[in-house]
């Protein structure tokens, strides 16, 4: 018997094309909270791969905006204007975040900060199962792990990275007041971990089976209050702490276990620590007492780092500074070709002395004027030589470079 095919030509291509390179592809969707859905959790549950979603400025509070999950969505969740923009209380009913086994690298946490939270173990965030999440750009700050610590983050057999991220005034029942990790792959990058506190060992960062990878970042302020490792506490794990500042930790900068494996090298340790290019130096941070940890211009940790620790495609610190500085006043004692990156969350920016030097010879003289009569008309940006400021180089940017003329202070 014979049957007449219904396919079409253009039916046949269509289903050819699906069986050959798999579904169509889909545009990524940006999805919007609250403005397309109350609450983020809501936003995250309509989400697919690939999507994001984009929390609006303001203080999110209440079920769906606390024991967040993304149960395996590679989508980023992000702020629309930054951490101190975004803030997720947790109001002490829960923690922010709870992560498991099939979140990947691809699940992103950009821009928050988690306050408040409280868990059992793991205050802010709770990741576990062979999780993997990316956590950056946060505030992470006054949350508790009221039982088994971690009292920011709680890492166990979790492989996530950490980087930009502020982990502060977090508080644990155990070990590990910013940061509790163990049996997995932590990586902490251009991390700030100061005044945690933990009522057994790790204030800062508690390690344990594992290995925790810890790169250009400062532990300040942490305290142990009964044991050890104020700043990092190392259990039988193989670490790595690389162009990072420990100073101000206590009751000791670090711990490392009978079969810790730790490496330290290029970082600046209180105490002092073995290793190639570390120093024990005070690292003259501007004011660490009101949580100012940039470097002032005589620090230790300029142009002091190892290059090569750097991740690729890092070139801001902390603060979305460039990252690679030099500063000329400093002796290189770092590793690399120049410029070498400081020790430390925050790269010292060099200070132009003599804006009005536009030929950078250390004197204003004939050569800088022709550079000034070059750009004589409106500029797009205020920079030099719009000396004041007004987006037009004009007879005031003129009288000001006369009335700088000669050698540089």
């Amino acid at each position: 018997m014979w049957f007449k095919s219904r396919f079409t030509i253009s039916s046949v291509i269509a289903i050819s094309f699906c069986f050959i390179n798999g579904t169509v592809p889909v545009a990524a969707d940006i999805l919007h909270v609250p403005g397309d859905f109350p609450t983020i959790q809501a936003g995250i549950n309509a989400a697919q791969a690939g999507d994001e979603v984009v929390v609006a400025d303001g203080i999110y509070t209440g079920p769906g905006n606390r024991n967040i999950l993304f149960a395996g969505r590679a989508i980023t969740l992000r702020s629309e204007n930054g951490p101190t923009n975004c803030i997720i209380d947790c109001e002490s009913l829960g923690r922010g975040f709870i992560f498991y086994e099939l979140d990947t690298p691809a699940t992103i946490v950009e821009g928050f900060t988690i306050t408040n939270g409280l868990g059992h173990p793991g205050g802010a965030i709770y990741a576990y199962y062979f999780s993997s999440p990316t956590i950056k750009n946060c505030i992470i700050t006054g949350n508790a792990g009221d039982a088994g610590g971690g009292g920011g983050f709680y890492c166990a057999m979790c492989f996530s990275t950490i980087s930009n991220t502020i982990i502060t005034g977090n508080t644990a029942n155990g070990n590990g007041g910013g940061i509790y990790s163990e049996g997995g792959d932590l990586t902490i990058i251009n991390s700030l971990i100061s005044e945690n506190t933990a009522s057994l060992s790790g204030g800062g960062v508690y390690s344990d089976w594992g290995s925790t990878t810890i790169i250009n970042s400062i532990f300040a302020g942490n305290s142990a209050a009964n044991l050890a490792g104020g700043g990092y506490f190392g259990g039988k794990s193989n670490p790595s702490i690389t162009n990072s500042v420990f100073w101000g930790n206590g009751p000791e900068s670090i711990y490392s276990g009978l079969y810790n494996g730790l490496e330290v090298s290029y970082s600046n340790i209180q105490g002092d620590w073995p290793g190639a290019g570390n120093i024990n130096q005070n690292p003259m941070f501007v004011n660490p007492a009101n949580g100012d940890y940039y470097l002032s211009f005589d620090s230790p940790c300029i142009d002091a780092g190892i290059n090569a620790a750097v991740p690729l495609g890092t070139v801001t610190d902390l603060a979305g500074n460039t990252r690679f500085v030099d500063d000329p006043n400093t002796k290189d004692t770092g590793l690399g070709k120049p410029p070498l990156v400081d020790i430390g969350a925050l790269e010292f920016q060099v200070i132009v002395q003599c804006p009005w030097d536009l030929d950078a010879n250390q004197s204003v003289g004939i050569s800088d004027l022709l550079i000034l009569f070059a750009a004589w008309g409106p500029v797009p940006t205020p920079d030099p030589p719009d000396f004041d400021g007004d987006s037009i180089v004009n007879t005031t940017d003129l009288l000001i470079l006369f009335a700088n003329w000669g050698p540089c202070p």
